[in-house]
């Protein structure tokens, strides 16, 4: 399968639930993947994202272990089973590749912090992914509130309103 480079986008709140949902965009396409993670996987991505991580946070710590076997963090990949995203760390040591999967959170702040890809199938994408319209969106011009809510109710629009 092909596999596609994409960018951390933006962290969410949804105020159903106590996950954020990290979204993630495709390079050179307007498609986005919603990926719903712990409020603490999604705190230790915004902490490196803004530049505020403690040196005893997750991604720090693993990065230290991974600099002190002289591997490198050669790319991030995003994957899906049973519904479920998992992340995989390819780790490159001297010529050795290793997979190591992390939680998705702990992997993409890895990733930024080494400026590694993040990669994902581009079949992820057309399955979990959703696609914005290209801005400016065309307007359809306003209708007055009261046709709105006829038709909302799926009601006769009378033809004009008297004055």
């Amino acid at each position: 399968m092909a596999q596609v480079e994409a960018t951390i986008d933006s962290i969410r709140v949804t105020t159903a639930s106590p996950e954020r949902i990290i979204i993630l965009k495709q390079k050179g396409a307007e498609h986005y993947l919603p990926i719903w993670v712990s409020s603490s996987q999604a705190d230790i991505l915004a902490a490196q994202l803004q530049g505020r991580s403690a040196e005893s946070t997750a991604p720090n710590v693993f990065l230290a272990n991974i600099n002190s076997a002289d591997s490198d963090i050669k790319c991030v990949t995003i994957r899906m089973e049973n519904d479920t995203f998992y992340a995989k760390l390819l780790l490159y040591q001297q010529d050795k590749s290793e997979e190591v999967k992390c939680p998705i959170g702990i992997a993409l702040a890895l990733a930024y912090r080494a400026g590694a890809p993040i990669l994902a199938d581009e079949a992820l994408f057309d399955k979990a992914g959703v696609t914005l319209p290209r801005y400016p969106m065309p307007t359809a011009p306003k209708q007055p509130w009261w046709r709105r809510l006829f038709k909302s109710q799926n009601l006769d629009v009378p033809p004009s309103s008297p004055r």
